[in-house]
């Protein structure tokens, strides 16, 4: 099995922290630009999370390490 190299928390109400797996040291915060609505989702090269954006709900995918915005796709309510 793969080992997790990052594991994610929401932070403030629009970040989310991302950790080393290894060491548990803070690596990243990445703002989400929105409200983190949902349990963020690590794998081995990124990191996944819903936000709400006004009164739309956001999937951005966020790459690891860079923490750059990968993809953003909308969802239906």
């Amino acid at each position: 099995s793969m080992t997790k190299k990052f594991i994610a928390q929401q932070g403030s109400k629009g970040t989310v922290k991302v950790f080393d797996a290894s060491t548990g040291n803070l690596y990243k915060i990445i703002n989400v630009g929105g409200d983190v609505v949902s349990q963020p989702i690590v794998t081995e090269s990124e990191m996944s999370v819903t936000v709400k954006s006004g009164d739309v709900n956001f999937l951005k995918t966020f790459n690891l390490p860079s923490g750059g915005l990968k993809n953003s796709v909308t969802l239906s309510n």
